[in-house]
């Protein structure tokens, strides 16, 4: 992402809070994600009539990145709500050596938000989250966003801000 955190990060909205939660962004970076996935959010309640019941069930986003600098990090994004249900996705990412040790980060935040969900953590607990690499079934090489199931990824979107990954997520809704 340009001008990106080059530590770990989140943002986005909590179970446990009230509100938008973000740490590790400075407010450039933090104002690009929320512009971006607004209007992310937007296009898929457009899109299906059937919104409320599809997000809550939506598959979560894995992603690697690199910026402009060589710079790695991974992580993923997640339907998510606040404390009063107002509907917004949550991402955790964290830095990386290279694409494979990315997409092992991807996996690890994608744990952690799992975490947070079921142990109803608050944003400091998830982001003081040790991130441990787990293994996914997708092996990226390059920057991409992926809906990763079980035989690898089913999306892949290379965009640093993937327009319709929202839309996405929706589709591949069960």
């Amino acid at each position: 992402m340009p001008g990106r955190a080059i530590d770990k990060w989140l943002f986005g909205k909590l179970p446990a809070q009230g509100d938008f939660v973000s740490r590790g962004l400075d407010h450039k970076v933090r104002d690009q994600l929320d512009r971006w996935l607004s209007h992310e959010m937007e296009a898929a309640k457009e899109r299906f009539a059937d919104f409320d019941e599809r997000y809550m069930h939506a598959p979560a986003c894995n992603f690697v990145d690199c910026d402009e600098d060589g710079r790695w990090s991974g992580g993923a994004m997640c339907a998510s709500v606040d404390k009063v249900g107002r509907r917004f996705p949550i991402i955790l990412s964290a830095p990386a050596d290279d694409a494979g040790s990315a997409a092992g980060i991807s996996g690890a935040c994608l744990f952690a938000l799992h975490e947070a969900f079921s142990s109803g953590w608050d944003a400091d607990s998830l982001y003081a989250a040790e991130l441990l690499p787990v293994e996914l079934p997708w092996t990226p090489d390059v920057a991409e966003w992926a809906l990763v199931s079980e035989e690898g990824p089913a999306y892949v979107a290379r965009e640093r801000f993937p327009e319709g990954i929202v839309s996405a997520m929706l589709e591949m809704a069960s």
